[in-house]
């Protein structure tokens, strides 16, 4: 009886450890610390593993939502949790937003963070992660770069084929939200960007950085066909939509995935899920229970080898 009792309590012990989220204390020091400024406004963070069995994953800073959520908070975020179950996270970010033109990023700047990662982890192979609509900007690096040592792909939050009635990017041009001045016209609590903006650019749980981004909002493809290059590659791609999410809508995402060729899993964070809540955009990054909902499962995808 008593070895019996034994094998329930490791059973459950080591169900215990790999349900729970695995994460690495990050701080603002740390993240400092290992910075590196590759150009001109661009700066690339790692988090190297020397030992790490997996793959490096390279990260885009989120560009609408503060940068900070993605590491910042009681669980670290999404690299605290990559970095947690023994990922190499590297994050390539920026300091100053207006003008910038997320099709540049993809192709000029996010292959010199590449050739970077390649040589500081000494592996050839990469994982590309794409974070809201910084998920854009890796969308075009993959179309015009077409590496195959590309070895996974993930996508949190990030909005494709906005390519229907009342999408994000309509509602925005009827609103003639683009390119315009909203210093008055957020100060109201009733206007439209109100359920955007945070005054408080330290704040991690920020979504738009304010009068420093919105009035330059990188121009959204809402194209579809500039997707197909992507589509046809067969690497294994993770598309997570939030349920509520008004921005990166499952409607903008569910298209590509169904088109897209080889491994693809859609997660549609929310309730019916196992979620704790049912995600709109912010809370995909800031909410409390994302690293156990979300993230701990993008770090066990990324973890599974071919087959399993």
């Amino acid at each position: 009886m008593k070895f019996k009792n034994k094998i329930i309590l490791f059973l459950f012990s080591t169900f215990l450890f790999f349900s729970c989220t695995r994460y690495a204390v990050i701080t603002e020091e740390a993240f400092k610390n290992q910075t590196a400024n590759i150009a001109s406004n661009v700066y690339l963070t790692n988090f190297l593993k020397h030992s790490s069995d997996y793959p490096p994953v390279l990260l885009l800073d989120p560009i609408l939502v503060n940068k900070k959520s993605l590491y910042l908070g009681d669980y670290n975020g999404l690299i605290g949790v990559l970095s947690g179950n023994g990922f190499s996270v590297f994050l390539l970010h920026f300091e100053v937003y207006p003008g910038l033109d997320l099709k540049e990023v993809g192709e000029k700047l996010i292959p010199q963070a590449v050739s970077q990662v390649q040589g500081l982890s000494n592996r050839k192979d990469y994982i590309l992660g794409g974070v809201s609509v910084g998920g854009q900007a890796i969308l075009h690096y993959i179309r015009s770069k077409k590496d195959p040592a590309i070895s996974k792909v993930f996508f949190l939050g990030t909005g494709m084929d906005y390519k229907y009635n009342d999408s994000f990017i309509d509602d925005m041009k009827k609103e003639k939200r683009f390119g315009t001045d909203l210093s008055n016209s957020c100060k109201n609590k009733d206007s439209f960007c109100s359920r955007f903006i945070s005054l408080d650019e330290d704040n991690p749980t920020t979504l738009y950085l304010y009068q420093t981004l919105w009035n330059y909002l990188p121009s959204l493809e809402e194209n579809p066909k500039v997707w197909v290059d992507f589509e046809l590659m067969d690497f294994p791609t993770l598309f997570v939509a939030g349920k509520l999410d008004n921005i990166s809508t499952s409607e903008s995402i569910h298209p590509v995935y169904r088109r897209k060729r080889g491994f693809t899993q859609f997660l549609e964070a929310g309730r019916d899920n196992g979620g704790k809540i049912d995600y709109d955009h912010l809370s995909l990054f800031a909410h409390e229970s994302a690293p156990s909902d979300i993230y701990q499962k993008i770090a066990d995808w990324l973890a599974k080898k071919k087959g399993e």
